[in-house]
């Protein structure tokens, strides 16, 4: 995932909104940047961007902080202006649906840490947002920053009481000061498999109230242009990890993956290699993450569950968890069953 990271970028309205809120709290953004080695030049720049790492970098300065959620309280600070030529395009769609598929499409030109993809499941809606690449120790100040920013979207598309029914399904444990988060009526539960907004599929019919076809059409073409010059490669992966998460129970090949892709299998493998990384390493990737939430949240026997990771005999599965995290399955289990008692 190396030279990923190294090409990534943030946009400098959201370093600038951080600075500010750690501004706030007192602490010195000079020092801040100093100590990530960004010079305070650089967030002059009202159309750049800074590299992932050395906004990593930062993060994990502002995080020694202590201040709790701190990325919810960046995310809730990120207004539509905030989101540049991909909010215009979002807001000026004629629908929720259509507003969502541009969301979905060009999300890679604001925050390329996330994919999003969007099914209609009956009556339900499921709008799901998987991390394009591993966030490290800062994972969940990422995903704080994410749903609060979408916190703030919702009220916009939604409107203020628009909530009811809707539910917020993340795929991390609680901690103590999310009872602080206003979600609204929107109902949060943790430790699923998956991060997913799921709501009533009408909404995705309702009209937009500032759609305007022509303004849709000029920031579509800016987003694209935006996107065709990245030399970021999220979109590849981010397309990947959705296939791969969207059949459940049931680990895709390369081939079947390309397949679905519209590419060979070759160039699929060629791209990937590009990107420092193999299809193998990001199925093992979900199947670890999949096994410790099947551990952690139902009581599927690790025989069951070695079957829905694909795994042919359950004790390769059990060879696999060991190389993972130093234990055997059912270890694990008890032990976090110990925890949660």
């Amino acid at each position: 995932m190396k030279n990923i990271k190294k090409n990534i970028a943030l946009p400098i309205v959201y370093i600038r909104h951080l600075m500010a809120l750690m501004s706030e709290y007192g602490f010195d953004k000079n020092t801040l940047l100093r100590g990530a080695g960004i010079q305070f030049s650089e967030l002059e720049l009202d159309d750049g961007s800074i590299d992932f790492e050395r906004c990593d970098k930062l993060i994990t300065l502002c995080q020694q902080s202590g201040i709790d959620g701190l990325g919810w309280k960046l995310g809730m600070r990120l207004n539509l202006p905030s989101h540049g030529i991909l909010a215009t395009a979002a807001m000026a769609s004629r629908y929720i649906g259509e507003m969502i598929s541009m969301s979905v499409r060009y999300l890679g030109t604001r925050f390329p840490l996330m994919v999003m993809s969007l099914e209609v499941d009956g009556d339900t809606a499921i709008l799901q947002f998987d991390e394009a690449l591993d966030l490290g120790d800062n994972r969940r100040f990422y995903v704080e920053a994410f749903i609060g920013s979408q916190q703030v979207m919702k009220m916009y598309t939604f409107g203020p009481q628009a909530s009811a029914g809707h539910t917020l399904q993340l795929a991390m444990d609680k901690v103590d000061y999310y009872d602080d988060f206003d979600f609204a009526d929107t109902t949060v539960t943790y430790g699923h498999a998956a991060h997913q907004y799921r709501f009533p599929a009408h909404y995705i019919s309702t009209p937009m109230p500032m759609a305007d076809d022509i303004a849709r059409e000029v920031a579509e073409r800016q987003c694209q242009k935006m996107l065709a010059d990245m030399k970021v490669e999220t979109g590849l992966l981010g397309r990947v990890l959705a296939h791969i998460r969207s059949r459940e129970g049931v680990i895709p090949s390369l081939e079947q993956t390309a397949d679905y892709l519209s590419i060979s299998p070759r160039t699929l493998r060629r791209q990937l290699q590009e990107l420092d990384i193999t299809y193998r390493t990001l199925v093992n990737r979900e199947r670890k993450r999949l096994a410790l939430h099947y551990l952690r949240n139902t009581r599927l026997t690790v025989e069951e569950i070695a079957e829905r990771l694909d795994y042919n005999d359950p004790s390769n599965f059990g060879r696999a968890f060991r190389k993972w995290t130093g234990h055997s399955p059912g270890f694990y289990r008890q032990t976090t069953e110990e925890v949660g008692a």
